[in-house]
């Protein structure tokens, strides 16, 4: 008779999520391959200047697309060589070249009709518009200086069209008078052209000096300035000629410096910026063959305790 014996025991793994165990031959997982960016262009591809547009004939996509030049393309490189020609000719007198004169301000000038230039390799003017500028001629002396009285152009620009630097033919009567130098003259702008001296107005300057004292115990120095300035129009058009002077400066609040003069200050603002300190101003109209005269000064008033040692300054 048999007997069974007791039941086998085996263990069991814990209960819990099935998990996988990969054989021991099989191969690590390779990384995810990176994302692709944007496409980076060479530095060839970046200098556009020397971008060419592919033709019609070429093949393999390029056709009506931007590559950089190709050296062995013998016509692509005879217009470089001529390009480079003409950007290294020297400019033309009073010439700027636009990147330069164009200063802070972009703007777009519109071509009236097509032109054609002859590629000679030598400079060409093409009228590419017109632009309405104002047009007012004065004269300008500063007779402390120089006893000439200059011409000088004032143009306003009043339009919404940029006007460069370059030369500016100046006629007067139809008649060429000569070519100067334009600033750039911005939209809404005003600009001074000096146009040389004015041959037929002749202007003259006289000043005297009279010192003194004043005061109780004459403890005060009084330098009384005189300035006399004549005027002669000998053109055959009335003119207005600006008269500029200049009086002393002090920051002392003894010394006292009292103008005996009808002429007048700068006007606050741009036309101040551009004269100096203690300048005063005539305005004076003179008919054609026409003459005029005008008496201005100045004391100057020193107190006893700002006299300088070795004497003080007479002007």
């Amino acid at each position: 008779m048999s007997r069974a014996g007791p039941p086998a025991w085996r263990p069991q793994p814990p209960a819990g999520p099935h998990r996988h165990r990969p054989p021991a031959s099989a191969a690590p997982a390779e990384p995810p391959a990176p994302v692709a960016g944007p496409p980076r262009p060479s530095g060839a591809e970046l200098d556009y200047t020397a971008l060419v547009l592919c033709g019609p004939d070429e093949q393999n996509g390029r056709r009506g697309l931007l590559f950089p030049d190709s050296a062995s393309d013998p016509v692509t490189a005879e217009y470089r060589r001529r390009a480079e020609r003409v950007a290294a000719l020297p400019l033309p007198g009073h010439a700027v070249r636009p990147r330069e004169s164009a200063g802070s301000f972009d703007h777009r000038f519109d071509a009236a009709a097509p032109a054609d230039i002859p590629s000679d390799g030598t400079w060409h003017t093409v009228t590419v518009g017109e632009i309405p500028v104002g047009l007012r001629t004065e004269y300008v002396c500063v007779p402390s200086v120089e006893q000439v009285v200059y011409t000088t152009l004032v143009l306003s620009n009043a339009t919404d069209q940029a006007l460069l630097a370059g030369p500016v033919e100046v006629t007067v009567n139809e008649d060429f008078l000569l070519t100067a130098a334009l600033p750039t003259l911005a939209p809404g702008g005003v600009c001074r052209v000096g146009l040389g001296p004015a041959e037929a107005i002749g202007v003259t300057r006289r000043t005297s000096l009279h010192e003194s004292t004043s005061g109780l115990r004459n403890n005060v120095t009084v330098l009384d300035h005189r300035v006399h300035v004549e005027l002669a129009n000998r053109l055959a058009v009335p003119v207005t000629v600006e008269v500029r002077e200049r009086v002393p400066v002090t920051s002392d609040a003894d010394v006292r410096i009292e103008e005996r003069a009808d002429w007048t200050a700068p006007e606050d603002g741009t036309e101040a910026e551009h004269h100096a300190p203690g300048t005063r101003l005539w305005r004076i109209e003179l008919p054609s063959g026409g003459t005029a005269a005008r008496d201005g000064g100045y004391e100057i008033r020193i107190p006893a305790g700002k006299a300088l040692a070795g004497g003080n300054r007479r002007s």
